[in-house]
C-alpha cells in the first residue's frame, strides 16, 4: 500500500511541476531496519527515523530493493543525496549498487518516519 501511494504520486505530473528536492545529506543505520536519514531544507535540516521493515518485508517493493532483505546489506547505507547502498561485492556505485531518489524518500519519511528535527519541532 505504501509503495502504492508513492507510484500515484510519483506519476502526477502536477505535484513536480516547480519542485525542487535538495536532496539527502547523511543516512545512517540505526538498528534492524531503522535508518536515521538528514535531509537539506530551505535554511535548516529535517532530520527523521524510518523503519524500512514494512517498506522491505510487508510489502512487495519490486525485485531491486529485495536485497535488502540482507541485514548486513542494508547496514551499507550511504546518504549523497540519494539513498545508496553500495555494490557488496565492489563497494562502489556502480550497476549493482540500489539507489532512492531523495523524493521517494523523503516521502516515506514524511508520511511514515519518525521526524527528530526540522521545522515544526
Amino acid at each position: 500500500m505504501k509503495w502504492k501511494k508513492w507510484s500515484e504520486l510519483a506519476a502526477d505530473e502536477s505535484y513536480w511541476r516547480n519542485h525542487h528536492e535538495k536532496g539527502l545529506l547523511k543516512a545512517e543505520y540505526i538498528k534492524d531496519y531503522i535508518l536515521q536519514l538528514w535531509f537539506e531544507d530551505e535554511h535548516d535540516v529535517s532530520i527523521y527515523e524510518l523503519d524500512f521493515y514494512p517498506l522491505i518485508e510487508e510489502e512487495n517493493p519490486g525485485e531491486i530493493l529485495t536485497a535488502l532483505k540482507d541485514k548486513k546489506r542494508f547496514q551499507r547505507v550511504k546518504g549523497d543525496y540519494t539513498l545508496i547502498w553500495l555494490n557488496p561485492e565492489t563497494g562502489n556505485d556502480d550497476e549493482n549498487a540500489i539507489d532512492i531518489a531523495p523524493e521517494c524518500i523523503r516521502f516515506f519519511c514524511e508520511n511514515y518516519g519518525r521526524k527528530i528535527k526540522g521545522p515544526g519541532i
